[in-house]
Order: C-alpha cells, then sequence, then structure tokens
C-alpha cells in the first residue's frame, strides 16, 4: 500500500498541532513493512521534519520572515502536490488539511480526511482569526472524501453537529505523543530557581488565557513565591505586559520559547499544568504534562475530559473563581499533586502513536 500525504500543514509554520499529528503518523509508519508512503513537500521549515529521514524538501529559514516568500512557498508546495496527485502513484491520498486544490485532479483514487475540530465553526464570527470561512471547504472535502477521520468522539460530534455527514462515515481515532522520546535530553535538572505554574501554546482568543490571568492575579498575590511560565504562542504583546504590570506581577510572569526538549523539562519541574482552553478537538499538551509527570488543571470543555479522564482537577473556564479554585486546590496539596502524577502516567497507556497509526492504517485498508 502506497499512500500520499501533502504539503498543507509543513507549509508556513515551524510548529503546530496538526504538523506535529501528522509528523508522528508517518514517523509511526516510517517503521513498518506494510506501509510505504511519500510527503509531498518542497519548501518547509518546519522544526518537527528536521528529524525526518521521509522528507525531501529545503529550508528557508533566513527569508521565512518575509511573506511574500511564505507565500509563494505554499504556492510552488501547491502546485508540487497537484503534480504528485495527478500522477496517481498512490493506493489512498491523504491531505494535511483542508485545501481543496487536488479535487479535480485525484478521479476516482480515494482520500482520506482527518477533522480535527470545528473551532472554526464554533468561534468563526466571533474571532475570525479562527479561520471563518472555512466552512465549505471542509463540508466538500467530508462529504467527498472515502472515510474521515476525528482524532475524539467530541470532534465526531461537532462534525455531526455542523455538517451534513453521515456518523457512519467517521472513524474515531484518538492521538497519541511522543515524549519524551523525541527528546534529545531528559535532564531532571530544574530549568528555574523558582515554583511557577505552566501555561503551553498560543494564548489569544478561544484559547482563553485573558480569563486565565485574572483568575490566578490574587493566587500570585497569596504566593509572592509563585511565577508563571509561558511556554510559545509568541513573545507578549503590549496589552499582555500593560495587564502583568497592573497586576505588580510582571517580574513573574515570563515568556520561554520552547523546543522539544526544553519544552518537556518545563512541564517535569512545575507545579501543574493549566490548560483553560474554551474548544479543543483533542489536546496534545495534556498527554505532554502526563508523559513528563505534571499535574493537570484543566477546562472541563469540548474533548478534554475525553482526554484527561479522572487524571486532572477541573475548572469551568468562563468562571474565574472556579478556576482560581481549582489551582489553588491542587498548589496547597501535595498529596493530591502525587496523586495526580500517577493517574497522569496510568492514563498514558491508553494513547500512543503507535496505536493511531495502526487504526489509521486499518481505515486505509478498508478503502481497497
Amino acid at each position: 500500500m502506497n499512500v500520499l500525504f501533502d504539503h498543507q500543514c509543513f507549509t508556513g509554520l515551524t510548529y503546530g498541532g496538526v504538523s506535529r499529528y501528522f509528523f508522528d503518523l508517518m514517523s509511526s509508519f516510517s517503521s513498518r513493512s506494510d506501509i510505504e508512503f511519500e510527503l509531498s513537500l518542497r519548501l518547509s521549515n518546519n522544526e518537527y521534519l528536521n528529524k525526518a529521514s521521509f522528507s525531501n524538501h529545503w529550508r528557508y529559514q533566513k527569508l521565512a520572515h518575509l511573506r511574500n516568500i511564505n507565500m509563494a512557498a505554499s504556492l510552488f508546495n501547491r502546485m508540487y502536490s497537484a503534480q504528485r496527485v495527478k500522477a496517481g502513484q498512490f493506493d489512498i491520498f491523504h491531505p494535511t488539511y483542508y485545501h481543496r486544490y487536488f479535487l479535480k485532479s485525484i478521479h476516482k483514487k480515494p482520500f482520506v480526511i482527518t477533522f480535527h475540530d470545528a473551532t472554526s465553526e464554533r468561534y468563526g464570527k466571533i474571532y475570525p482569526d479562527v479561520g471563518e470561512g472555512l466552512y465549505e471547504a471542509k463540508k466538500q472535502l467530508m462529504l467527498q472524501a472515502d472515510r474521515i477521520i476525528s482524532v475524539s468522539e467530541f470532534s465526531k460530534q461537532e462534525i455531526v453537529r455542523f455538517f451534513p455527514i453521515d456518523p457512519d462515515k467517521i472513524s474515531v481515532i484518538h492521538l497519541g505523543t511522543n515524549f519524551p522520546n523525541n527528546t534529545t535530553n531528559s535532564s531532571v535538572s530544574a530549568p528555574t530557581d523558582f515554583p511557577y505554574l505552566l501555561y503551553v501554546g498560543k494564548r489569544g482568543l478561544y484559547k482563553n488565557f485573558d480569563t486565565f490571568f485574572k483568575a490566578i492575579r490574587p493566587i500570585l498575590k497569596r504566593h509572592p513565591d509563585l511565577h508563571l511560565i509561558c511556554a510559545g504562542g509568541g513573545i507578549f504583546s503590549t496589552e499582555e505586559q500593560m495587564a502583568f504590570q497592573e497586576a505588580h506581577v510582571s517580574q513573574r510572569v515570563h515568556y520561554r520559547p520552547i523546543t522539544d526538549d526544553n519544552l518537556f523539562r518545563l512541564y517535569q519541574h512545575a507545579e501543574a499544568f493549566v490548560f483553560p482552553s474554551l474548544n479543543e478537538g483533542f489536546g496534545i499538551p495534556v498527554l505532554e504534562a502526563f508523559s513528563a509527570g505534571c499535574p493537570v488543571i484543566v477546562s472541563d470543555r469540548s474533548s478534554l475530559p475525553e482526554v484527561a479522564s479522572n487524571a486532572a482537577v477541573y475548572f469551568d473556564p468562563e468562571n474565574q473563581d472556579s478556576i482560581a479554585s481549582a489551582v489553588e486546590q491542587v498548589l496547597m496539596d501535595n498529596a493530591l499533586r502525587n496523586d495526580l502524577r500517577q493517574k497522569g502516567t496510568e492514563r498514558l497507556k491508553h494513547f500512543s502513536c503507535e496505536k493511531t497509526a495502526q487504526k489509521t492504517l486499518a481505515v486505509y485498508q478498508s478503502l481497497l
């Protein structure tokens, strides 16, 4: 069996949940003898692919800050992928995002589409930056796809809620993580000399960082030795810096750019990882925290209870008192933190990249 993956999620972004999913999937496939695959990609600065023997692409890091260069790279990759689709030298096509460029060229070859979340459908009109306008592309692709993979039961329910799709066409396949196998340094040395809460990823819009920070301001005042580290998601905006200054905690809120190595260490030594998102299709950071033995405090919305199960303390992400209560509870109870670490380790056994790959392969085989 030969599968063709395309360029989409690896163009323009150095990191990201979708590109991590496809990188882990292809990495798992690369060690198997019952599947071959091709990644139709020529230009990319994606950091995950630095470790990949299966990608033959060129990097353009020195020009990546130029918008026109990124647009040109995306167009070039799309043209190359369109050629590979038209050549038809594959059994299954698996596009890595929602562009419809290939539909006129794929003819009768089967293709599978992965649905990650309905964030653009839920919040697109409130937050246009999350991708309002994707609806028609998603709908057409899912209607024409031979099979849809949903990364959670929650996301499957979202498909049925927002799109005219037969539920029987959807296969739920949970994600996994290779943390810490994809790190080169699992040193136990602490990255800081102060206790801290950890926040990971983007902070804007439905990620709900502003509400989270307002909720923990009183906690930071009650615990003058406690800090907050925000890993990834870009440097702090002017508005964020002003909020930290107004709360008199600007010296205790820190931004850290992330690599797999330093992110693993940040999880390892945090008092807790807090995930206040209003909407997640799956929630890979929860598994990352579990793998590093980090206590998890998480929103009770979307897919997060499905993933974390009994291995987390939950809160209402729109209620500041609920957030503060959950965080304070974990901070003040060492036995609870140890219990969460143990439960997280047990919960992680339900998820693996190998399971994801095996179930995905079964979907491909069902179409041949």
